[in-house]
């Protein structure tokens, strides 16, 4: 008796040691590293300062955060700092023609934005060189299919154009099942965000919950609802969190949880030792880009998810013709997706093919073109610690790309209606400088189908 006594008191001693030198070992490394997420990481404490900086800066109760009018800043990367600025509708700054008319707005996230350019190579100011128009730019980083769509229902009224363009990363599939960033991205604490839902067939917003200042101090408040409605709190979040009983909790997910711990513990000791390379800093990020990969690609296998961006699309093209613009569509592929795709299979080809059948979008997918192109380094920036976004060079070929198909698909009978073909044969000729983009009131295209006899015909466009 008394062995048994003796040898359950050294179990237990034992494993209170190993976990109190496991315990210890995560929370150091959570203190640098965010995305090992620990307990008080389900309800963190919101920085005071950064949240003054973020309230000034990005906050917007309706769409989360958002790019401030007459504001700029200074983009610092490794070889050389960048600029960008803001104008006073809000859009990116375009040079080629400054405030003079637009004919093309778009919108999107921070690949449409053009992150890690200056505002003279941006694809938008690009495409204003192909189009000679202002091409307004609302990208904003980090948005979703879903906030952007909210903004380009909020600021077309104040910035009317003849053509949309909205342009997403595939990652956009993570974004809109998101109600709180930093559930999917760790740390990023003050992404709250309105989403979509689909309740009885029909699309159905859910509003920020956070949509005063005043409860960022109070936010604990509607944690519950913010986890019944974000899809990554219990799918990825709640399994990758780390709590007591540490030593047996860390296994759940050993290989994750070990790759990131060796990386963080190897960037200390080579830190120590006047090592500081750049491979070595960015492997635990690596790590998580690599995971994060494999959460899209997944998600792309969901139907319920493809029925959502759908939904969201169909949203999209109804206010199009609500307020008489062409809405166009593209997917903008980041470097980890074509490499993937190279190296196994297109994982969004299934999305692809499901948004070709809505009807009266124009919609394209540059991946096929991008997957040609052999060193993907021309095209990408890898000018800071989570590289990837598109260089001037990138950019110029995006622009060049999104104007040849929409010269191509006037000439061909994709999914578009006789109303948009003749339009897209005025947006031909006016992209080859045949013709000023007009068409009058009352037009009858070759096919006789009358255009503008009616003031609410969204193709009464007034050019």
């Amino acid at each position: 008796m008394n062995e048994i006594i003796i040898y359950l008191a050294i179990f237990i001693t034992g494993f209170i040691i190993i976990e109190l030198i496991v315990r210890n070992i995560v929370k150091s490394i959570n203190k640098d590293f965010q995305w090992l997420i620990i307990e008080k990481d389900e309800a963190p404490k919101l920085s005071k300062q950064s949240l003054r900086k973020f309230l000034l800066h990005g906050y917007d109760p309706e769409l989360g955060w958002v790019r401030k009018p007459n504001t700029s800043h200074d983009e610092i990367g490794e070889k050389e700092t960048t600029t960008w600025h803001i104008d006073e509708s809000g859009s990116r700054k375009n040079p080629y023609l400054g405030s003079k008319e637009s004919k093309i707005s778009c919108y999107g996230d921070s690949f449409t934005f053009a992150r890690q350019v200056n505002d003279d190579e941006t694809w938008e100011y690009y495409l204003s060189e192909l189009t000679k128009t202002n091409v307004q730019n609302f990208g904003v980083g980090n948005y979703g299919l879903d906030q952007a769509v909210l903004r380009l229902k909020r600021e077309f009224p104040k910035n009317p154009t003849k053509i949309v363009i909205m342009g997403v990363v595939p990652d956009t599939i993570s974004r809109i099942l998101s109600m709180w960033k930093h559930y999917y991205e760790y740390g990023n604490t003050f992404g709250f965000k309105p989403k979509f839902k689909i309740y009885d067939g029909n699309l159905e917003l859910l509003k920020n919950p956070i949509n005063t200042e005043k409860k960022f101090d109070e936010y604990e408040k509607f944690l519950s609802y913010i986890q019944e409605n974000d899809f990554f709190y219990k799918t990825k979040f709640s399994k990758e969190k780390i709590a007591f009983p540490y030593c047996i909790n860390i296994f759940r997910n050993w290989k994750r949880n070990s790759e990131l711990i060796r990386a963080v513990k190897r960037i200390e000791k080579n830190e120590s030792d006047g090592d500081n390379s750049k491979e070595i800093l960015w492997k635990p990020m690596s790590i998580i880009m690599e995971i994060n990969l494999k959460w899209r690609v997944q998600l792309f296998q969901n139907k319920n998810n493809l029925d959502l961006i759908i939904k969201i699309l169909e949203e999209y093209v109804i206010f199009s013709k609500q307020n008489n613009f062409l809405p166009v569509f593209v997917f903008l592929p980041q470097t980890d997706d074509l490499l993937f795709i190279k190296k196994n299979y297109h994982f969004y080809e299934n999305m692809i093919n499901a948004i070709l059948k809505i009807k009266d979008l124009v919609f394209f997918d540059i991946t096929k073109e991008l997957i040609q192109i052999k060193n993907l380094d021309e095209l990408y920036s890898d000018d800071n610690d989570y590289g990837g976004h598109y260089s001037a060079d990138g950019n110029k070929k995006i622009s060049e790309l999104i104007a040849n198909e929409l010269r191509e698909r006037s000439k061909k009978n994709k999914i578009l209606s006789s109303h948009q073909m003749y339009l897209l044969r005025k947006i031909d000729q006016f992209l080859d400088g045949e013709v000023e983009l007009f068409i009058p009131n009352f037009v009858i295209p070759p096919d006789g189908s009358p255009i503008g006899s009616n003031i609410n015909n969204w193709y009464n466009c007034g050019y």
